[in-house]
Protein backbone atom coordinates (compact mmCIF):
# COMPACT_ATOMS: atom_id res chain seq x y z
CA UNK A 1 0.00 0.00 0.00
CA UNK A 2 1.10 3.44 -0.87
CA UNK A 3 -0.01 6.65 0.65
CA UNK A 4 0.45 10.12 1.49
CA UNK A 5 0.05 12.08 4.54
CA UNK A 6 0.33 15.51 5.06
CA UNK A 7 2.73 16.85 7.50
CA UNK A 8 2.09 20.35 7.29
CA UNK A 9 1.78 23.07 4.56
CA UNK A 10 4.76 22.24 3.02
CA UNK A 11 5.78 18.92 3.37
CA UNK A 12 3.81 15.98 2.50
CA UNK A 13 4.97 12.24 3.40
CA UNK A 14 4.50 9.15 0.77
CA UNK A 15 4.50 5.90 2.79
CA UNK A 16 4.87 2.55 1.79
CA UNK A 17 3.41 -0.31 4.17
CA UNK A 18 4.14 -4.13 3.32
CA UNK A 19 2.00 -6.82 3.98
CA UNK A 20 3.96 -10.06 3.66
CA UNK A 21 2.19 -13.72 3.20
CA UNK A 22 1.14 -14.62 6.89
CA UNK A 23 -0.54 -11.02 6.73
CA UNK A 24 1.58 -9.18 9.12
CA UNK A 25 2.09 -5.41 8.56
CA UNK A 26 5.25 -3.71 7.98
CA UNK A 27 6.46 -0.06 7.28
CA UNK A 28 9.08 0.09 4.18
CA UNK A 29 9.48 3.25 4.21
CA UNK A 30 8.66 6.94 3.32
CA UNK A 31 9.92 9.76 1.26
CA UNK A 32 9.16 13.45 1.73
CA UNK A 33 8.56 16.08 -0.62
CA UNK A 34 5.80 19.01 -1.31
CA UNK A 35 2.96 16.51 -2.07
CA UNK A 36 2.80 12.83 -4.22
CA UNK A 37 4.62 14.03 -6.87
CA UNK A 38 6.23 11.43 -9.84
CA UNK A 39 9.88 12.51 -7.97
CA UNK A 40 9.17 11.79 -4.63
CA UNK A 41 6.97 8.59 -5.49
CA UNK A 42 9.93 7.11 -7.66
CA UNK A 43 12.54 7.87 -5.08
CA UNK A 44 10.35 6.07 -2.47
CA UNK A 45 10.31 2.63 -4.76
CA UNK A 46 13.74 3.11 -5.74
CA UNK A 47 14.53 3.37 -2.36
CA UNK A 48 12.81 -0.05 -1.22
CA UNK A 49 14.11 -1.57 -4.31
CA UNK A 50 17.82 -0.96 -3.45
CA UNK A 51 17.23 -1.96 -0.30
CA UNK A 52 16.62 -5.60 -0.97
CA UNK A 53 12.88 -5.59 -1.18
CA UNK A 54 11.82 -8.59 -3.80
CA UNK A 55 9.16 -10.69 -4.88
CA UNK A 56 8.94 -13.96 -7.37
CA UNK A 57 5.57 -13.23 -8.00
CA UNK A 58 3.69 -9.92 -9.40
CA UNK A 59 3.19 -7.27 -7.44
CA UNK A 60 -0.59 -6.47 -5.64
CA UNK A 61 -0.66 -2.93 -5.15
CA UNK A 62 -3.33 -0.72 -3.26
CA UNK A 63 -3.37 2.47 -4.48
CA UNK A 64 -5.18 5.88 -3.46
CA UNK A 65 -5.72 6.90 -7.39
CA UNK A 66 -2.75 8.89 -7.39
CA UNK A 67 -1.29 8.90 -10.90
CA UNK A 68 2.33 9.31 -9.72
CA UNK A 69 1.95 6.76 -7.11
CA UNK A 70 0.68 3.94 -10.04
CA UNK A 71 3.18 5.30 -12.27
CA UNK A 72 6.41 5.02 -10.12
CA UNK A 73 4.75 1.46 -8.90
CA UNK A 74 4.77 0.68 -12.81
CA UNK A 75 8.09 1.76 -13.30
CA UNK A 76 9.90 -0.83 -10.67
CA UNK A 77 7.51 -3.34 -10.88
CA UNK A 78 6.24 -3.87 -14.93
CA UNK A 79 3.46 -6.28 -14.45
CA UNK A 80 2.34 -4.55 -10.74
CA UNK A 81 -1.50 -5.35 -10.68
CA UNK A 82 -2.91 -2.11 -9.44
CA UNK A 83 -5.72 -1.87 -7.41
CA UNK A 84 -7.75 1.45 -6.69
CA UNK A 85 -8.93 1.92 -3.05
CA UNK A 86 -12.88 1.35 -2.72
CA UNK A 87 -13.15 3.82 0.29
CA UNK A 88 -11.74 6.69 -1.20
CA UNK A 89 -13.63 6.01 -4.46
CA UNK A 90 -16.74 6.41 -2.22
CA UNK A 91 -15.24 9.19 -0.56
CA UNK A 92 -14.85 10.63 -3.85
CA UNK A 93 -18.47 10.31 -5.24
CA UNK A 94 -20.30 11.19 -2.46
CA UNK A 95 -18.66 14.51 -2.69
CA UNK A 96 -20.81 14.72 -6.36
CA UNK A 97 -23.98 13.65 -5.23
CA UNK A 98 -26.45 14.88 -3.20
CA UNK A 99 -26.57 13.50 0.46
CA UNK A 100 -30.19 11.76 -0.63
CA UNK A 101 -28.08 9.07 -3.07
CA UNK A 102 -25.31 8.42 -0.29
CA UNK A 103 -26.97 5.50 1.11
CA UNK A 104 -28.45 3.69 -2.41
CA UNK A 105 -24.53 4.49 -2.95
CA UNK A 106 -22.90 2.85 -0.01
CA UNK A 107 -24.51 -0.13 -0.43
CA UNK A 108 -23.97 -0.59 -3.84
CA UNK A 109 -20.23 -0.49 -2.70
CA UNK A 110 -21.29 -2.65 0.19
CA UNK A 111 -22.35 -5.40 -2.36
CA UNK A 112 -19.23 -4.68 -4.78
CA UNK A 113 -16.88 -5.60 -1.66
CA UNK A 114 -19.01 -8.70 -1.26
CA UNK A 115 -18.83 -10.11 -3.94
CA UNK A 116 -16.49 -12.97 -5.30
CA UNK A 117 -15.36 -13.03 -8.68
CA UNK A 118 -14.86 -10.36 -11.58
CA UNK A 119 -18.22 -11.83 -13.03
CA UNK A 120 -20.55 -10.85 -10.17
CA UNK A 121 -18.66 -8.09 -9.76
CA UNK A 122 -19.49 -6.57 -13.44
CA UNK A 123 -22.69 -6.99 -12.49
CA UNK A 124 -22.82 -5.07 -9.49
CA UNK A 125 -20.34 -2.29 -11.05
CA UNK A 126 -23.14 -2.50 -13.95
CA UNK A 127 -25.83 -1.68 -11.32
CA UNK A 128 -23.92 0.90 -9.82
CA UNK A 129 -22.75 3.32 -13.40
CA UNK A 130 -26.79 2.40 -14.38
CA UNK A 131 -27.38 4.37 -10.52
CA UNK A 132 -25.06 7.26 -11.14
CA UNK A 133 -25.35 7.53 -15.20
CA UNK A 134 -29.38 9.69 -14.73
CA UNK A 135 -28.26 11.54 -11.87
CA UNK A 136 -24.61 13.04 -11.95
CA UNK A 137 -22.34 12.53 -15.35
CA UNK A 138 -19.78 13.76 -13.62
CA UNK A 139 -19.90 10.72 -10.89
CA UNK A 140 -20.50 8.57 -13.69
CA UNK A 141 -17.17 9.10 -15.48
CA UNK A 142 -15.43 9.07 -12.43
CA UNK A 143 -16.48 5.88 -11.70
CA UNK A 144 -15.21 4.51 -14.84
CA UNK A 145 -11.48 6.62 -15.05
CA UNK A 146 -9.97 3.83 -12.90
CA UNK A 147 -10.08 1.47 -15.74
CA UNK A 148 -9.44 -1.91 -15.41
CA UNK A 149 -8.02 -0.88 -11.59
CA UNK A 150 -11.45 -0.81 -10.22
CA UNK A 151 -11.70 -4.35 -9.79
CA UNK A 152 -8.53 -6.07 -10.26
CA UNK A 153 -8.77 -8.16 -6.75
CA UNK A 154 -11.98 -9.73 -8.24
CA UNK A 155 -10.15 -10.27 -11.47
CA UNK A 156 -7.83 -12.46 -9.87
CA UNK A 157 -10.74 -14.57 -8.49
CA UNK A 158 -9.32 -14.89 -4.55
CA UNK A 159 -11.69 -14.95 -1.88
CA UNK A 160 -14.22 -12.33 -1.00
CA UNK A 161 -12.62 -13.17 2.31
CA UNK A 162 -9.51 -10.69 1.74
CA UNK A 163 -12.15 -8.24 0.19
CA UNK A 164 -12.03 -6.15 3.90
CA UNK A 165 -8.16 -5.69 4.13
CA UNK A 166 -7.22 -5.92 0.38
CA UNK A 167 -9.78 -3.25 -1.82
CA UNK A 168 -8.93 -0.25 0.30
CA UNK A 169 -5.96 1.44 2.44
CA UNK A 170 -7.61 1.72 5.42
CA UNK A 171 -4.61 -0.07 7.06
CA UNK A 172 -2.69 2.58 6.15
CA UNK A 173 -4.85 5.29 6.77
CA UNK A 174 -5.49 4.11 10.14
CA UNK A 175 -1.74 3.89 10.91
CA UNK A 176 -1.47 7.60 10.26
CA UNK A 177 -3.85 8.13 12.64
CA UNK A 178 -2.23 6.42 15.28
CA UNK A 179 1.16 7.85 13.91
CA UNK A 180 -0.35 11.49 14.11
CA UNK A 181 -1.41 10.59 18.04
CA UNK A 182 2.38 10.37 18.47
CA UNK A 183 3.47 13.39 16.64
CA UNK A 184 0.80 14.89 19.40
CA UNK A 185 0.76 18.62 18.83
CA UNK A 186 3.73 19.18 16.54
CA UNK A 187 2.43 20.93 13.38
CA UNK A 188 4.88 22.63 11.52
CA UNK A 189 8.67 21.14 10.54
CA UNK A 190 11.13 23.26 9.45
CA UNK A 191 12.23 22.35 6.27
CA UNK A 192 15.97 23.19 6.48
CA UNK A 193 16.53 20.31 8.98
CA UNK A 194 15.30 16.83 9.24
CA UNK A 195 13.04 17.52 11.93
CA UNK A 196 10.27 15.87 9.83
CA UNK A 197 12.10 13.00 8.74
CA UNK A 198 12.94 11.53 12.68
CA UNK A 199 9.49 12.87 14.23
CA UNK A 200 7.64 10.92 11.34
CA UNK A 201 10.17 7.63 11.94
CA UNK A 202 9.34 7.07 15.62
CA UNK A 203 6.06 7.53 15.16
CA UNK A 204 5.59 5.35 12.37
CA UNK A 205 8.18 2.91 14.34
CA UNK A 206 6.14 3.21 17.38
CA UNK A 207 2.44 2.22 15.36
CA UNK A 208 4.20 -0.85 14.06
CA UNK A 209 4.41 -2.39 17.28
CA UNK A 210 0.67 -2.30 17.99
CA UNK A 211 0.05 -4.01 14.51
CA UNK A 212 -2.00 -7.14 13.97
CA UNK A 213 -2.47 -9.46 11.04
CA UNK A 214 -4.54 -8.26 8.22
CA UNK A 215 -8.31 -9.78 8.43
CA UNK A 216 -8.57 -13.23 5.95
CA UNK A 217 -4.72 -13.42 6.52
CA UNK A 218 -5.78 -17.45 6.73
CA UNK A 219 -6.19 -17.59 2.39
CA UNK A 220 -3.33 -15.46 1.77
CA UNK A 221 -1.44 -18.23 -0.19
CA UNK A 222 -4.94 -17.81 -2.95
CA UNK A 223 -4.09 -14.19 -3.47
CA UNK A 224 -0.01 -15.68 -4.36
CA UNK A 225 -1.17 -18.25 -6.13
CA UNK A 226 -3.62 -16.04 -8.36
CA UNK A 227 -0.13 -13.52 -8.37
CA UNK A 228 2.23 -16.47 -9.91
CA UNK A 229 -0.29 -17.90 -12.70
CA UNK A 230 1.09 -14.73 -14.96
CA UNK A 231 4.45 -15.52 -17.38
CA UNK A 232 6.65 -13.09 -16.44
CA UNK A 233 7.78 -10.88 -19.24
CA UNK A 234 10.76 -9.49 -20.42
CA UNK A 235 10.10 -6.03 -18.77
CA UNK A 236 9.23 -7.70 -15.55
CA UNK A 237 12.27 -9.55 -15.04
CA UNK A 238 13.48 -6.32 -15.51
CA UNK A 239 12.12 -5.12 -12.56
CA UNK A 240 12.89 -5.94 -8.85
CA UNK A 241 12.06 -9.68 -8.61
CA UNK A 242 7.29 -9.67 -3.53
CA UNK A 243 7.69 -11.99 -0.48
CA UNK A 244 8.70 -9.68 1.96
CA UNK A 245 12.33 -10.95 2.68
CA UNK A 246 14.20 -8.90 5.22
Amino acid sequence: MLYGIRLSREQTAVVALGIDSEGRKHVLDFALGSSENVEVSRKLLSRIVTRGFSCEHRLYALLDGSDALRAAVKKFFAEAIVQRCFVNKERNLKGKLSKRHWGELSRLFRRLRSVQGIAAAEEVLGELGSFLQPINEEAFRSLHEAGDDRLALHRLEVPNTLHRSLLSTNAIENSFRHARRKLGRVTRFRADTNQAIRWLSYALLETEKGFRRIAGHDTLQHLIAALQRSEPTTESLKSAPCDLKF
